[in-house]
């Protein structure tokens, strides 16, 4: 064979192990949750529940029922929800904002929705309440929320956030967590 082919064969041959390198999917790949996508006041359903997220608002302090009060960057959520076939063991577990890379988790500072136990159909209501730095002036993130902390293989309800388009509020105040109807 000549020299010229060899390297040709060669060189073709590392071009197609680099592009399989390319488009193989990594092990996390492979494991990434479901994720379904909601919309402001409609509802989404994952595996376990069923969710409606409305209402939200950023504060520079937040206050729950029970009367506590805490200054800082606070987003506030509005959430309905509930199981979808069985109760056993489904509560909102999971709740995480996506913001620059960075994740934040729901608060459980304030009385919230955060833990709560959901039920085939009675939907509960309530606030989820999220800290966050001060600079997230026109800031893009996305909520997360799932009822099962390792969510590998397993669906989650994702919601996109705007601050940008949010109204700023001096105190923001969180529902007190109730039967919905």
């Amino acid at each position: 064979m000549k020299p010229r082919l060899v390297w040709s064969i060669g060189v073709g041959l590392l071009a197609v192990a680099w592009i399989v390198v390319a488009i193989t999917p990594v092990e996390a790949d492979a494991e990434r949750p479901f994720a379904v996508a909601a919309s402001v006041d409609e509802p989404a359903t994952a595996r376990t529940f069923t969710v409606t997220l409305s209402n939200m608002r950023l504060g520079a302090a937040a206050t729950d029922p029970r009367g506590w009060t805490a200054e800082g960057t606070w987003l506030l959520v509005d959430i309905e929800a509930e199981a979808r076939r069985e109760e056993a063991r489904v509560a909102l577990r999971s709740a995480w904002l996506e913001l620059d890379g960075i994740r934040y988790r729901a608060s459980e500072r304030p009385q919230s929705f955060l833990g709560t136990a959901l039920a085939v159909g009675l939907p509960k209501s309530g606030t989820l309440a999220f800290e966050l730095p001060g600079d997230i002036a026109d800031a893009k993130g996305v909520i997360e929320l799932a009822t099962v902390t390792e969510t590998r293989l397993d669906a989650i309800v994702t919601l996109p956030v705007d601050f940008g388009a949010l109204e700023r509020q001096q105190t923001v105040e969180l529902a007190p967590t109730e039967w919905a109807r």
